[in-house]
């Protein structure tokens, strides 16, 4: 990381996505997989907003942003501050260098307001609105693009069922590092969770402590995420290098409302050293 000209502000290079379709956008990954239920996919909105300079694109409760972008790997960048409840660096705003000149998104000088987003507890994603046509999430029920999937153990009992089942430490930056298994077949890690909690029952421990998580975009853009202070990590969807942003859960505690209340952030094109600049920008405080 960098300093900033605040003192107590840093910045940090996040990831790089590449958009085919001249399209970057930034959702809301709750409910990212469900544009085409909802009427038109999210591409076809999308290069649409595009086409005149970008836009804010809502449809019940899916929510994005679209620009124009240009050729080669775009840059996400976010400046950070100390976290409003904890002690730790969080996202004060996210910088999308779309690799166009300033002229190409505007002929004047001002930045160009867009709308505003609420921050989605679910995580944020940037990437190629195409791409993301084939986003799969975890409504209305996720199924696995690989045919595997990670298996947790927590709750009541779960000390006693790591020894007894030889689960092993998850490497998670931001948790108390859980213990189960990675990337196992399907079928086994189903099979292996229902042992699990038939015998947790047993003992009288939670019910349901052996979780199974499928290999969902959604799930591994929050585990590429684990290690990064940040919470954000890249993953490929469609070909394509995709950011995933998730949130501390301290920081969670403030997003809680969304825009039911308001709580919402705004976007801007700027001009940076002559080049386009999508800014999001999320600021400190409690909730609105």
């Amino acid at each position: 990381m960098n300093s900033s000209d605040d003192s107590r502000s840093m910045t940090a290079a996040l990831g790089r996505v590449v958009v085919p379709s001249r399209t970057v956008v930034l959702g809301c990954g709750g409910f990212l997989d469900q544009w085409a239920d909802l009427g038109e996919p999210l591409s076809v909105r999308a290069m649409r907003a595009a086409d005149t300079g970008g836009a804010h694109l809502q449809d019940w409760l899916a929510e994005a942003v679209a620009v124009p972008a240009g050729p080669g790997a775009l840059t996400v960048t976010a400046h950070t501050r100390p976290g409003t409840y904890e002690a730790i660096d969080t996202i004060a705003a996210l910088d999308i260098d779309l690799n166009l000149p300033w002229s190409a998104v505007s002929a004047g000088e001002e930045p160009v307001v867009l709308g505003d987003l609420p921050v989605d507890p679910s995580g944020m994603v940037i990437g190629d609105a195409v791409a993301l046509d084939s986003w799969v999430g975890f409504l209305p029920a996720a199924r696995s693009v690989d045919g595997l999937a990670d298996l947790r153990i927590w709750g009541k009992g779960d000390e006693e069922a790591w020894a007894r089942f030889g689960a092993q430490p998850i490497p998670a930056f931001r948790t108390n590092r859980p213990h189960g298994w990675l990337d196992l077949p399907v079928e086994v890690a189903l099979e292996r969770a229902a042992e699990i909690n038939r015998w947790a029952v047993a003992r009288g421990h939670f019910a349901h402590m052996a979780s199974v998580d499928l290999h969902s975009h959604h799930h591994l853009g929050w585990r590429a995420g684990w290690q990064d202070p940040l919470g954000a990590g890249v993953i490929e969807v469609a070909g394509c290098p995709i950011l995933c942003v998730g949130w501390a859960p301290s920081e969670l505690q403030r997003f809680k409302a969304g825009r039911s209340v308001g709580q919402v952030y705004s976007l801007t094109l700027k001009d940076v050293a002559g080049g386009a600049v999508l800014r999001w920008s999320i600021p400190s405080g409690g909730e609105v």
